[in-house]
């Protein structure tokens, strides 16, 4: 039976410099893939570093230099996170100006010295093969890299993009982990997942540029403001005061009702920033102020109204008594729920209800 097991081990920037100049490292070996990590991608595994955040851990193999007794260390997973520690330290590139810290821009010589010392003294959590063969070591490249779950469209724009649209997504959607949780909006599988990020890049995407037909436009406003995003802070502070009004109005009505859906909290966040602010492309007139107590009553009675009638079209006996009034928007929470169509339907219906 072939041993696959490893022994365990630490090391830091200074090791892999080391191995470098006495040639026992070999960063690229031929079962590895070629460097294809970009300036944004090298930049953001800086920033970690630079957080003091962990890291995943990296695999080597350790061999016998033909005609030395030095024994040399080939990685086996983790090329690109070393190679980008490595050039980063060489002053090889600049980090991204989009990064949100004071070390945006700069390159390692422009680092403070306490800022050059955490990237030089950071620990690598490390995974060292002894004595398998190219044939073993390239099953065990295949399996970390090939055997995983398929990624969804959110993870695989965490691995594409990482200006300021994409940081300001993140952190809003970590900043409101209890009331994702509170409201049980997402399960902790799908938090993993990062679909709490998915909608909230679709929340700060409606506010922007309203309601949108489907998530493929998601990508666009990744895109588009990867480099740039002229308005951060008003959108920032106007989802947090919406999902502030939200929170305010709701404690555990929500959690029993419709609205708990994601693509129902959609509507019911798009409800309450027209109310306040003004829902780009929206024709329904708005005052454009935050909502009274007598405002927060009504909507959680239109909220409490339109989720019974979404309850009852569930059951075929009880389907024909859904209020003719509410027949449209229960369509609309039953198909396509992402389309612009029920996404419009389902907010002249809140709207109307509630105000």
């Amino acid at each position: 039976m072939d041993d696959f097991k490893t022994d365990k081990a630490s090391y830091t920037a200074d090791d892999f410099i080391l191995w470098l100049e006495n040639k026992i490292l070999i960063i690229s070996p031929k079962f590895q893939r070629r460097s294809v990590w970009r300036t944004p991608e090298r930049s953001f595994f800086i920033d970690t570093l630079l957080r003091g955040m962990t890291v995943p851990a990296i695999y080597l193999r350790m061999i016998q230099n033909s005609g030395t007794t030095k024994a040399v260390r080939e990685i086996v997973d983790g090329q690109q996170r070393i190679r980008s520690v490595l050039e980063f330290i060489d002053d090889g590139y600049r980090l991204s100006r989009t990064l949100k810290a004071s070390w945006a821009g700069k390159r390692f010589s422009q680092l403070t010295d306490k800022q050059q010392q955490r990237i030089m003294s950071f620990s690598f959590s490390a995974e060292i093969f002894k004595g398998i063969s190219d044939k073993q070591v390239l099953e065990v490249f295949c399996r970390l890299n090939l055997n995983s779950v398929r990624l969804n469209k959110q993870e695989l724009r965490n691995g594409k993009f990482f200006g300021r649209f994409k940081q300001t997504s993140y952190e809003l959607a970590f900043s409101y982990l209890e009331f994702w949780r509170r409201h049980k909006l997402f399960t902790e599988q799908s938090i993993a997942r990062m679909l709490e990020v998915e909608l909230t890049s679709e929340l700060l995407i409606a506010g922007i540029a309203g309601m949108q037909d489907k998530k493929a436009s998601i990508e666009t406003f990744y895109n588009e403001l990867d480099d740039s995003y002229p308005k951060e802070k008003r959108d920032t502070k106007r989802f947090r005061e919406t999902l502030g009004t939200i929170s305010e109005t709701f404690n555990g009505e929500l959690v029993e009702s419709q609205f708990r859906r994601p693509p129902l909290f959609y509507t019911l966040y798009c409800v309450v920033y027209h109310h306040i602010f003004g829902l780009p492309k929206i024709q329904r007139s708005t005052p454009k102020k935050r909502l009274t107590a007598n405002n927060r009553e009504s909507l959680r009675e239109a909220v409490v109204r339109l989720s019974d009638a979404v309850d009852l079209s569930k059951d075929p006996a009880e389907a024909i008594n859904v209020p003719k009034k509410y027949r449209s928007f229960v369509m609309a929470c039953q198909r396509q729920t992402d389309n612009i169509g029920p996404r419009r339907e389902r907010f002249n219906s809140l709207f109307g209800a509630a105000f």
